[in-house]
């Protein structure tokens, strides 16, 4: 037991820069703009979750990002640890076009798992606003103010979402 216990991290290393890879990789062949669902059997976006970023997309002035987000759902919780090193509170993960789930059953039997898409979404959609606003925007747009990131974003904020995000943009 103790050998595998000391390449858990290199496994888990493993895993995400195959899974980044893919990430990369997807876009180029596939030219589209699109959540591709991986290691999950007829997974949809539910409806309140689009419909909730789209009116996002409206209010910030955005598009959908060119480069495709992938989804990857976790078999377990025990994976969803080993991939991301989050602990079982966080609910997902996103990094370079890569959203990692907790299984969704898990997520939907806390009553979380629309809430925590379109949270790891939204980040997807803001992938290049200046990372110490992303949290702050996202938990403002889902009304968890008392969040101190929030505050640190409405401290920047100067009341109109397009010019702030344009303001913050990298390129």
């Amino acid at each position: 037991m103790e050998p595998l216990l000391k390449n858990q991290p290199i496994f888990s290393t493993c895993i995400m820069k195959t899974l980044l890879l893919l990430a990369l990789l997807i876009p180029l062949l596939s030219n589209s703009n699109v959540v591709i669902p991986i290691n999950t059997e007829n997974f949809e976006i539910p409806f309140s979750v689009w419909d909730e970023l789209n009116v996002f997309l409206e209010e910030a002035s955005l598009t959908l990002p060119p480069t495709p987000v992938l989804l990857y759902e976790a078999k377990s919780l025990y994976e969803f640890n080993l991939l991301t090193g989050k602990p079982y509170s966080i609910g997902g993960v996103y990094k370079d076009f890569l959203i990692i789930l907790q299984p969704i059953n898990i997520l939907k039997s806390k009553g979380i798992y629309e809430k925590i898409l379109l949270h790891e979404l939204l980040h997807w959609v803001l992938y290049n606003l200046d990372e110490k606003f992303q949290e702050g925007v996202i938990y403002w747009w889902l009304g968890e103010y008392e969040k101190p990131e929030v505050e640190v974003f409405l401290d920047n904020f100067n009341g109109n979402l397009s010019n702030f995000i344009i303001s913050h943009w990298e390129n």
